[in-house]
C-alpha cells in the first residue's frame, strides 16, 4: 500500500513539475529594430526574451544581426513585432510572401521619420504599442506589462528632468538623431542650415571649416553621434572639442543609461564634477 503510495505521489509530483515549467515559459518574441528591442526588453522583463533581428555595429550602421543567421534560423510561427512595412522588409522579410512567421506591425505606416524613435516624445507610444502587441500574445500577464511601462515612462521622465542641468548650454547639432534628446530636456540646440548639404555631398564639405570656427566663437558644444554623416564624422575625428551621443546596448536600462548619458555629456562641457548623490529619506 505504502509502494503504491509512493507511485501516485511522483507520478503527481512530476507531472506538477512539467506544469510548472510550461507555465513559465519566457514569450520569445523577435523585433527588427534596436528600439523596439531597447524598449520590449524593459517592458517585458523576466516574462519575455527578445532577439534581435538588426543591431548597431561598431560604426554605428544597422545591420542584420550576425549577417542574417538570426532571422534564418528563426522557428515557424516565430512572433516578430516591427515598426511598419517598410522596417519589416528592411530586416529581410517580406510579409506578403512569408507565411511562417507571426507578424505585428504597430504601425501601417510610421508617422514620422524612422531616427525620431530617439526622440522623448515619440517612444512613450511605440512603447505602449508593444505593451498592447505583448498583452495579445501574452494575456496572463498583461498586469505585469501594464506595471512595467507605467515604470519606464515614469523613470524616462524623470532622466529627462535630470538632463536639464545642460539648460544653459548652446549645442550645434550635428548629430543624426541625438538633438531630441538635447531639447527633450531643455538645452539649446541649433542646427546648421547646410547641414543637409554637407550631409548629401561626397567628402566636400565647403564652407565647414569656417562654419566651425564660427561655432568655437560662439562658445557652441559642437554634437555628434553614431548618425552623424560618415563624411562630417571624418572630418571632426581627434577634434578635442566634439561630444558624441552614444548608442544605448540593447541590454541596457534605458532610462538609467539616458541620466548617465545626459550628467556625462554635462560634466564634458562644463569640466564640472560629478553632481552630489541624491540624499535619501
Amino acid at each position: 500500500m505504502a509502494r503504491k503510495l509512493l507511485i501516485i505521489f511522483m507520478i503527481i509530483l512530476f507531472a506538477g513539475g512539467v506544469s510548472y515549467s510550461v507555465e513559465n515559459e519566457k514569450l520569445r518574441i523577435a523585433v527588427t529594430h534596436p528600439w523596439l528591442a531597447l524598449l520590449a526588453n524593459f517592458i517585458g522583463g523576466a516574462e519575455v526574451e527578445i532577439i534581435p533581428l538588426r543591431v548597431w555595429n561598431s560604426g554605428g550602421e544597422l545591420v542584420l544581426s550576425e549577417k542574417g543567421k538570426i532571422l534564418r534560423e528563426l522557428e515557424k510561427d516565430s512572433k516578430i513585432i516591427a515598426i511598419d512595412s517598410n522596417d519589416l522588409k528592411s530586416a529581410g522579410i517580406d510579409e506578403s510572401n512569408n507565411k511562417n512567421f507571426v507578424i505585428k506591425c504597430l504601425y501601417s505606416p510610421f508617422p514620422v521619420k524612422i531616427n525620431s524613435l530617439s526622440d522623448p516624445s515619440v517612444i512613450p507610444f511605440v512603447a505602449q504599442r508593444i505593451l498592447t502587441a505583448l498583452s495579445e500574445w501574452d494575456v496572463q500577464n498583461y498586469s505585469h506589462y501594464q506595471r512595467r511601462l507605467a515604470e519606464f515612462q515614469a523613470r524616462l521622465s524623470s532622466s529627462i528632468l535630470v538632463g536639464q542641468v545642460l539648460k544653459d548650454i548652446t549645442f550645434c547639432d550635428l548629430s543624426g538623431s541625438s538633438g531630441y534628446l538635447l531639447m527633450a530636456a531643455g538645452a539649446k540646440v541649433e542646427r546648421p542650415e547646410s547641414f543637409d548639404i554637407w550631409q548629401n555631398t561626397n567628402g566636400k564639405l565647403d564652407g565647414f571649416r569656417e562654419f566651425l570656427d564660427s561655432q568655437r566663437e560662439s562658445n557652441k558644444a559642437i554634437l555628434i553621434d553614431d548618425d552623424t554623416p560618415a563624411n562630417i564624422k571624418r572630418y571632426l575625428t581627434g577634434k578635442n572639442d566634439i561630444y558624441k551621443w552614444e548608442r544605448p546596448p540593447l541590454d541596457v536600462d534605458y532610462p538609467s543609461f539616458l541620466h548617465e548619458q545626459y550628467i556625462s555629456l554635462w560634466q564634458n562641457v562644463t569640466k564640472k564634477k560629478p553632481l552630489p548623490a541624491r540624499k535619501k529619506n
